[in-house]
């Protein structure tokens, strides 16, 4: 998978944007026509940067972000053994259903957010977590803008992997394509910051 797909998948901020209703539809129309002449820019990317890479310095203190990564190392350690004992089979399901307790238990302590929501719920929810309401305020960004950079970045990076292996020859509508090409131009920036983005 090439860095530009890559990237997008792991960006787990945006959601896509189905319509379920007459007036999410509607909703969903007025972003789509909002985010096809969105720009992508330099200037927001790093502030974006910032906002993420806060976040996830706050959310790496998190008691259950500690006991996570405690577990997956361990699961891992466990899982590249060649011969397991029925003891050490038996941890491997405890860790994974624990990891899957925390999983779903988090889900409203998160900057995820679930499919179907518009713009302005999506900024809602980001900015009720508070660690991202205050990483936000620090660059001066709206919960509003950082949510329609992350769902334009997300677009342009779908169609810039899919144009870049040669599977895509046009611009998909409701993607505005200067960020496109801000996304193949910056793809190397772009790897590095992903990086960073990662809870490990």
């Amino acid at each position: 998978m090439n860095t530009l797909c890559a990237l997008a998948i792991v960006v787990s901020l945006v959601p896509a944007l189905p319509p379920q209703s007459a007036a999410a539809k509607a909703r969903s129309d007025a972003d789509m026509k909002e985010l096809a002449t969105y720009t992508l820019t330099m200037d927001t990317l790093n502030k974006v940067d910032r906002v993420i890479q806060r976040v996830t310095a706050e959310m790496k203190k998190d008691p259950k972000v500690i006991e996570t990564t405690k577990l997956k190392a361990e699961l891992k350690a466990l899982t590249d053994k060649d011969d397991t004992t029925e003891a050490e089979d038996k941890r491997m399901e405890t860790i994974r259903e624990r990891l899957e307790a925390i999983e779903s238990s988090d889900d409203n302590n998160s900057m995820s957010v679930g499919d179907g929501q518009d713009l302005n719920a999506m900024a809602a929810k980001i900015q009720a977590l508070p660690a991202a309401a205050n990483a936000l305020r620090a660059e001066g960004l709206s919960a509003r803008e950082f949510s329609k950079f992350m769902v334009a970045l997300l677009q342009a990076g779908l169609a810039a992997g899919l144009q870049k292996s040669g599977l895509l020859k046009t611009t998909p509508e409701g993607t505005n394509p200067a960020n496109i090409k801000f996304m193949l131009e910056h793809e190397a920036e772009l790897q590095k910051m992903q990086k960073a983005w990662e809870v490990k």
